[in-house]
């Protein structure tokens, strides 16, 4: 019984058309977007940061908006406003 899948998308020259390889290329595709995304969100990221460095730089940035949030929670918590 033959077992090949066929694929109706039309590959260039050169680009697989198997249904793993689909899927692998867009997994890359959405992976690739998403790392746009961060370099969009993540201050002083630039174009040329490779993947390992955009990863460790939003790291860092997250790890920093959370002591931000801790202080203005417990200066909040600390505060004696009168209203």
């Amino acid at each position: 019984q033959d077992r090949t899948v066929t694929c109706k998308i039309r590959a260039k020259r050169g680009c697989a058309t198997h249904p793993r390889s689909i899927a692998e290329r867009m997994r890359r595709t959405r992976i690739s977007e998403r790392m746009r995304k961060l370099q969009e969100l993540v201050p002083n990221m630039d174009k040329q940061t490779n993947t390992a460095d955009m990863l460790d730089l939003t790291v860092e940035y997250v790890k920093d908006l959370q002591k931000q949030y801790k202080t203005l929670c417990d200066n909040q918590a600390s505060c004696k406003c009168s209203s």
